[in-house]
């Protein structure tokens, strides 16, 4: 009785040995954990490639980590008649409208929605409304006929302030 239960133990097992030595690329691929940070940016560019937004009607942007500094970087490409620093204030202020909503003197973004995971695991463990902190926007506006007069600022989502 030990012997057949043993002999039907060790046959059920040859198949998955046998296919446990094929590693083809897509298994590996499966295997791969997805983290929320690169299901957020997939989900935030995927909008942010699919639409326009107000005032910003030919602009490219897109979203990405910088492991580095700890952020999440959108960067606005805008093109327009004559790069100056008041044009690139103005698209920096027209994509921070994509991300906040203000009501009265408070700010509030609602960038966490992209990263924010179904589950229920997370609701106490994560403060969403603080990553709003760690995004920072990069404006580039580009002169049409003359790409080399682009002009570069930059300024975190929740902050007034803008370098050039």
């Amino acid at each position: 009785m030990k012997i057949a239960f043993y002999f039907i133990l060790l046959s059920s097992l040859l198949p998955a040995l046998s296919i446990a030595g094929k590693r083809t690329t897509a298994s590996i691929i499966a295997k791969e954990p997805v983290t929320m940070m690169d299901l957020g940016l997939l989900r935030l560019n995927s909008i942010l490639g699919s639409r326009t937004f107000p005032g910003l009607p030919l602009a490219t942007i897109g979203a990405n980590y910088n492991a580095r500094r700890g952020t999440i970087d959108i960067k606005v490409s805008n093109p327009v008649r004559r790069a100056s620093r008041k044009q690139c204030k103005k698209t920096i202020q027209l994509a921070k409208k994509i991300f906040i909503q203000t009501s009265k003197k408070k700010k509030t973004s609602n960038i966490h929605h992209y990263f924010q995971h179904e589950g229920t695991n997370y609701k106490n463990k994560i403060n969403w409304k603080d990553l709003a902190n760690h995004v920072v926007i990069t404006g580039i506006v580009l002169t049409e006929k003359n790409f080399q007069d682009s002009i570069y600022c930059q300024s975190k989502l929740m902050k007034n302030k803008i370098t050039y």
